[in-house]
């Protein structure tokens, strides 16, 4: 008791006497409520208050049901897959968005063979992969289920409180599978042409300022970033990129835009020789990035260069400037050569796999794009909003 009255009079020398009361009030409760037993703890009243008398939901939520079994394991499937919830939620004027995101530990790959989980590694790659959910610009609560018995356990204990997006019976018959390509665009088209804009994906003001202080940190003074990623995975190899058409590329733009540092985001194995020998290119593999760290680097970015892959949907949905090549089936969405989605902007553009990516193109639409671009304002913005990220959420390191 003689130390709380020391630390009352502490704080009231500390504060001033006209903001004194309150603190010691405060005081003087926390020390009442952490000395009583709980049946008399004024915390333990008004919490079960709250929990008897607690209101009906005025408002349903959107339940995102992401099924590993029936859907990939991939970056741009999950993100573009939020962005259609970010539209029904306000189609719905639903209150918030929850995602379940359901995988079987004993199959983790699914109805999808050929893939690198196992039993033993699926909750590393889950949880690898878990931020890219946090993309939703209307996240309520995230649910993560390894079992199935579960996962509908909590389905039948809160389907009323949901409307459910895939419908309930394309997610029992894992008939919304994305097996033919990203589902939704046609969508969201439609969504802009008739509202005007669409959601933007969201990367949060801790990686968004981190982003900034990494390039002021490790790109040279007076420089500017342009992300990079270059597709060398299996599957839809039209999508990958020609490492030498590319090299060719970043030689010419160091020669004639020696302000430019390329910023190449992506797996760490799709980093081919020669990207490392270039003095205008950093890797952010290199520096330990993860999956939302690359992403807010795009973002945060002066521009945005890629061959189609799934890290591109980041900057498809914002507003970031970017050259998107090698895309394919632009028929599907209603595109013709030299189209765009309704929903880009003038300094977003994509191009059709059945265009022949070359150096001369690529420095072509580089030097159209970059020429329209504030360089000066990139570096007002980055200078006044970067900071480091603590590690931490409540403790700082003491240097």
């Amino acid at each position: 008791m003689k130390t709380s009255v020391q630390s009352c009079t502490h704080e009231t020398r500390k504060q001033g006497i006209l903001a004194s009361p309150k603190i010691i009030i405060c005081k003087l409760f926390n020390i009442w409520e952490n000395r009583v037993p709980w049946p008399v703890k004024v915390r333990f009243w008004y919490h079960l208050m709250r929990l008897i008398f607690i209101l009906n939901y005025k408002k349903k939520r959107i339940l995102g049901i992401w099924d590993y079994k029936a859907l990939p394991w991939s970056v741009g499937d999950p993100l573009v897959f939020i962005e259609k919830l970010s539209i029904l939620k306000i189609q719905h004027n639903a209150e918030e968005i929850d995602i379940c995101i359901v995988y079987d530990r004993e199959n983790p790959g699914g109805n999808r063979r050929g893939s690198n989980l196992t039993p033993d590694n699926a909750q590393d790659y889950m949880l690898d992969f878990l931020p890219l959910f946090s993309t939703c610009p209307y996240l309520g609560s995230i649910f993560q289920f390894n079992s199935r018995k579960e996962y509908y356990q909590f389905l039948k204990n809160n389907f009323k409180r949901y409307d459910i997006f895939p419908s309930l019976g394309q997610h029992l018959a894992e008939t919304y599978n994305y097996n033919n390509g990203e589902p939704h665009l046609n969508e969201i088209q439609e969504f802009y042409n008739m509202h005007g804009y669409i959601p933007y994906l969201r990367i949060g003001d801790k990686d968004i300022y981190w982003a900034r202080w990494f390039y002021l940190s490790y790109l040279p003074e007076m420089t500017v970033p342009v992300t990079l990623s270059l597709r060398q995975i299996s599957g839809d190899p039209e999508r990958n990129a020609n490492p030498n058409v590319w090299l060719s590329f970043i030689d010419k733009c160091n020669m004639d835009f020696s302000e430019v540092i390329f910023v190449v985001v992506g797996l760490r194995e799709e980093i081919f020789n020669g990207l490392r020998k270039r003095p205008n290119v950093i890797i952010t593999k290199d520096f330990g990035t993860s999956i939302i760290e690359d992403l807010a680097l795009i973002r945060t970015s002066l521009m945005y260069m890629g061959t189609n892959s799934g890290v591109n949907t980041i900057a498809q949905f914002s507003d970031l400037p970017h050259l998107i090549f090698q895309f394919p089936n632009i028929h599907k969405y209603g595109l013709n050569l030299g189209n765009n989605f309704s929903f880009a902007t003038d300094k977003q553009k994509i191009f059709s796999s059945a265009i022949k990516v070359t150096p001369e193109l690529l420095y072509a639409e580089f030097k159209d794009l970059y020429s329209k671009l504030d360089r000066n304002q990139w570096r007002s913005v980055a200078l006044e909003n970067a900071r480091i990220k603590h590690g931490h959420p409540s403790a700082v390191v003491e240097k």
